[in-house]
Order: C-alpha cells, then structure tokens, then sequence
C-alpha cells in the first residue's frame, strides 16, 4: 500500500448506542425503561471475561489472542474509531536484531521488558502471519522487523475480533480499574455517550497509548513547555481525544508500580512550528527526519546539544532526529530552527527520499511555517531574524561559521556543543542554503508501568496484581532515550497477555467492589 493509499483508508468505526451495545454484550443485565434523567445517572452493567482499554496494535492483538484462549472479550476506544497510535504510524514493527544491541543502546532499561520483546516478536510475526493480517514480507537477515499497512492492518483486526463474537465499543472512555475487598482485578468503570458503564471481568488488559497528552505528567517528567508540543499521535489536529495516560492512572490508583527510568524520553519528530493552516495526514508530510544532517538553533540563534546524539555523551551511538527532537522539547516553547545545504536536501530533507516522499522544505512553505533559503548564510540568518521570533542573525552566524570551521577539518567533535558523528557532521558548504523553524513533536512516552514477563502489570511491593495486565506504550522503560520502536511493544506484550488475561481464574474476593471504588 502507498504512503496516499494509506492516508485515504478509512478505518472500522463502530458507536456505542447505550443499550444496544449492552444488549448484545455477554451477561449484560436487564433494566427496566427510566426517564431521561434517571437513564443520565444511570450506571449500566455488563459482564465479560477480558476487557480491553484502547484499540491500537496492543489491544487488537491482545483482544484476538484472548479470543482464541477461548474469552469472551470486551475492547473499549474512547476515540471515534479504532487503532490509536498505530493507525497513524508508519508501521514498522521492528526492534533491533540482537538482545546485546538492545542492551548497548539502552543499557537503562527494564532488562525483563526488552528481552520478552526480543525473544517474542518472531512469535507476534508468526501469529499475524497465520491470521492472513497484512503484514510485510520479512527481509534477508531481518527476523525482527515486518511492516503493516496501519490502516488496513486496523481494519483486518477489528474485523477478526468482531467475526470472533467480540464487541469494540468506541467513543467509550476507560475511568479506572475496578477492584474487590481483596484488591483483585474485577473489570472497569467506563464512560460512553449515554452514561456510565461497570465491565465485570476476570481480567483487564490495559493498552491506552500512554501519556503524551497529560499536561500534569509531560510538564513534570519532559519539559515546561507542553503547550507548545505537537501531538503527533491519535489525537493530531484535535480529531481524536488526547493520550492522557488513562493506563497509567487508573493502574497507579490501586497501586501499580512505576517504571524506574525511561520518564525524561520520548518518541518524535519536529513539525512546523505556528503552521498558518491545518495540517493534513499523513504526518510524515510534516516530520522533520533530518534534524541530525542539519545544524539546529534555539530562539536565541544557539546550538544547545548534538545534533547526531542528543544529551548523549562518549561512544557515538546515534539515534535519528528523535533525539534532537527530544532536546528541542526542552528549549524555549520547544522550537529550534534546522538549517542545511543542497546536498541534505537532495538526499535526506524527506521521509523516504528514494520513493519519491515529499519535500519538507515545500510542506513547512506550504502550511504557513516560517521558512527561509538563500543562496548565502548571511542572507539566510537574515531571513531568520526577520520572522520576528527574536533570533539574532547576529549570533547564528557566529554559530555556522564556528561550526563550519570545525567540521571543514573533521573536528566538530571538538566544538563546545560537540556533534560527534562524523559523517552526519558535514559543512554547510553548497547552496541554496534552507532553514525551517520546527516545534517538537511528541509522538509516544517511555516511561510507564511495570510489568513481568507475562504481562502482569506489578504492584509496588513487585507482585503482580491479580487479573491486571498490560500491553503497548502503557509498559514503560523499553526504550530510555534511544529509540527501540513502539509497536513491537504493543504486538509482543499483546500476543502474551491475550492468552494470560483470557485464563485468568475467577476473582477469589468475589465481583463485590472494596473500598478503592
């Protein structure tokens, strides 16, 4: 599928219609007509084995998984549609190709969460394959990356999952997990358009996206300038509700564990900073990729880190534009300008320059972003300066020229805010010249909760808590700061707690909610 067929797919929509849904749904309870003031307070009730809490890859795959473990299976979507995330995706379902590798590169990491990725994925694979799920075909030597069509693999999931008798309710929030009097998981308190809904289940299996989208916990954790970031996820251009960390919350509140690192880091990339018209998907049309072949300034004309690494420091690791990105997010309204020549243009200012993707240079001139190219630097800072965003022409000038110096003789590992990658750090030498004013985009976050090997979202004391699992971007602490990619956190920890959460016994308390509710 081409990156245009994709963006004009259509994904499963399926609406929540109050009793209609509760009707169908396994062990709903019978209620007798009420007013439309009593039916507003009214809290429904329905019962299932498995509950679901978000649509993307994690919550499809676990919903099927558990199906086929025999559940019946209950998948909730507060958006208006299914896939999350992972309809908005590239959909490259990867992580690297040895266990070391994902070590060397985050050595932070939750050891038990990167190698259950590693030693599942090819099992993931192998599940989708039997499915018939589109999914790309492997290449030579690379047994743990496949690609997905995002939408289409959506849509083939979603239509499994209800052709296997499951229900996708959507435009239904997850409000928090519910509990007995001995703290066993019995199901959730959801919200849809007619009311509130209790899901008695046997198990929960969490997989709402992560936090991207909390104001509290991206301020306290990643940068003071949240209102400034782009949401380059579900909810892009305001269609869909934010990534809030529902997961996280609701687990937190009956005594999940946090993961220990991974809170500081985040996957993105920069988009058009103050765009003067509404951005279109795909979002790669708008993603900067290229950051670590530029040279990027803050407001105040300066470099502030490595453009190949980041806050890294030593051996050079690299790691994509996502870690400048990660760096803007932390500078002034987290916006930086990239500049580079007509060689970056040529071969990297593009998503996939060899398949003919677009020009970011055209894409930011064409939404309204501040842009600026010339055939000197001095005419290029000039145009800079003349956004009126307070960046002197001035001090960017100093800034090339020291930094042209340095990498002219392969030393701009030396310079103050060293680039260490030597062949990502070429001189600004052949125009035109270009400069694109970005703000960081904020795509998935890194930390979240703990789990096991099995799924089980653990408590603080580090036992799991019975009949809680997890799945997707809501397991924390499998990339830190590098990314190791998203959907393979979602495909693997799906294939596992679908089963898991679908043989859970019955709650040993009872379906009487305790005191936490």
């Amino acid at each position: 599928m081409t990156r245009q067929d994709e963006s004009n797919s259509t994904l499963s929509r399926r609406h929540f219609l109050g009793g209609a849904v509760a009707g169908v749904a396994a062990g709903a309870l019978d209620a007798a007509p009420l007013g439309a003031e009593q039916a507003q307070e009214a809290v429904q009730e329905m019962r299932t084995d498995v509950v679901v809490c978000g649509s993307g890859i994690g919550g499809l795959t676990a919903a099927v998984r558990a199906q086929q473990a025999g559940a019946r299976v209950i998948v909730l979507e507060k958006a208006y549609e299914a896939g999350g995330t992972t309809a908005h995706s590239e959909g490259v379902v990867w992580t690297s190709e040895s266990y070391e590798q994902i070590r060397e590169t985050s050595p932070h990491g939750d050891p038990v969460v990167q190698r259950t990725i590693f030693d599942n994925l090819p099992r993931a694979f192998d599940f989708y394959d039997d499915l018939g799920a589109p999914l790309g075909a492997a290449r030579p030597g690379r047994t743990r990356s496949r690609a997905i069509p995002p939408v289409a693999w959506v849509n083939f999931m979603v239509d499994e999952f209800e052709r296997g008798g499951g229900t996708l309710m959507v435009e239904t929030a997850m409000l928090r997990v519910l509990t007995n009097s001995s703290y066993e998981v019995i199901g959730v308190l959801a919200e849809g358009e007619q009311g509130l809904i209790r899901i008695l289940a046997r198990s929960v299996v969490l997989a709402t996206g992560g936090w991207a989208g909390s104001a509290q916990l991206v301020t306290q954790n990643i940068t003071r300038y949240y209102s400034s970031l782009h949401q380059r996820n579900a909810s892009f251009g305001g269609r869909k509700p934010s990534l809030t960390g529902d997961g996280f919350w609701a687990a937190t509140q009956i005594g999940a564990a946090p993961t220990e690192g991974g809170w500081d880091g985040f996957y993105g990339h920069g988009m058009p900073a103050r765009p003067t018209k509404q951005m279109q998907n795909p979002l790669t049309n708008y993603s900067t990729y290229h950051g670590n072949w530029s040279v990027v300034v803050n407001l105040h004309g300066r470099r502030f880190a490595d453009e190949t690494q980041g806050k890294q420091a030593g051996t050079p690791r690299g790691g994509g534009e996502q870690l400048i990105n990660q760096e803007v997010a932390r500078q002034p309204e987290a916006t930086a300008t990239y500049i580079w020549d007509e060689p970056v243009n040529a071969r990297r200012a593009c998503a996939a320059c060899g398949l003919g993707d677009i020009d970011k240079f055209i894409a930011f001139k064409d939404i309204g972003a501040p842009v600026a190219t010339a055939n000197t630097l001095e005419e290029l800072t000039a145009q800079m300066e003349a956004w009126g965003r307070g960046i002197p022409a001035a001090v960017v000038q100093q800034q090339l020229d020291e930094y042209n110096k340095a990498a002219k003789n392969g030393k701009a590992w030396a310079l103050p805010v060293p680039k260490m990658i030597e062949a990502q750090a070429t001189p600004l030498a052949q125009p035109p010249f270009y400069a694109v004013m970005v703000q960081a985009g904020i795509t998935a976050t890194y930390g979240g909760l703990r789990v096991n090997a099995q799924g089980q979202v653990l408590s603080r004391t580090l036992r799991p808590i019975r009949g809680l699992y997890a799945a997707g971007v809501d397991i924390g602490n499998h990339s830190t700061y590098v990314y190791l990619g998203n959907l393979c956190v979602g495909a693997v920890f799906g294939y596992i707690s679908g089963p898991n959460a679908a043989n859970q016994p019955e709650p040993r308390g009872g379906w009487e909610t305790g005191p936490l509710n």
